[in-house]
């Protein structure tokens, strides 16, 4: 029996995508792009360091980097809206490999109460998925066992992850293909 879902933030709830940042450096610099992101969403730097590091590798200002980052960011509405009536059946999880602060921009705190029971911020807890570790604190803080959870992802390294840990999983592509994919897993409840 499914009692809870656990939704990743960015390309599920949150369309953005970081790999443009990707396009702001030589080839030779893409290692140096993806340390400094994962140093930040493990909650080594600030996001203020995340900005000015990769401005400086990049050679272009903070407001640039801010430019690349926010472009084409938007909230998928119709998803957060479907969330809101999953709350009603499911406790509701958000797991995210995050930077500090970062969920500030994406969801104020009276919204984060609305939607979530429980959030796993990466940077907060020191972990990034797809470590087992961090699928089992999740689990642990919802107080529902992994079997019972569904977590829904973009990326099929981090479902993958949670399925390790004994999570069934959603590998998100659309919203239409969510609600087909949840309910084949809850049919029957």
């Amino acid at each position: 029996m499914i009692r809870a879902l656990v939704f990743d933030c960015f390309g599920v709830l949150y369309w953005d995508d970081l790999n443009r940042l990707y396009n702001l450096v030589s080839p030779d610099k893409f290692q140096d792009i993806n340390d400094i992101i994962h140093a930040c969403d493990h909650g080594y730097i600030t996001q203020e360091d995340f900005l000015n590091q990769v401005a400086a590798l990049a050679d272009i200002s903070v407001e640039a980097v801010v430019a690349v980052i926010h472009a084409k960011q938007r909230r998928n509405e119709p998803m957060i809206e479907r969330l809101r009536a999953l709350k009603k059946d499911y406790k509701i999880g958000l797991l995210t490999n995050m930077g500090p602060g970062t969920l500030d921009t994406v969801f104020d705190e009276t919204e984060r109460a609305e939607l979530f029971d429980v959030m796993v911020i990466s940077s907060e807890v020191g972990m990034i998925k797809p470590s087992r570790d961090i699928f089992e604190l999740t689990s642990e803080r919802l107080g529902v066992p992994a079997s019972e959870t569904v977590f829904i992802d973009d990326r099929p390294v981090n479902t993958d992850g949670a399925e390790r840990t004994g999570m069934q999983t959603i590998l998100f592509t659309t919203n239409k293909q969510f609600d087909i994919e949840l309910d084949r897993l809850t049919e029957g409840q």
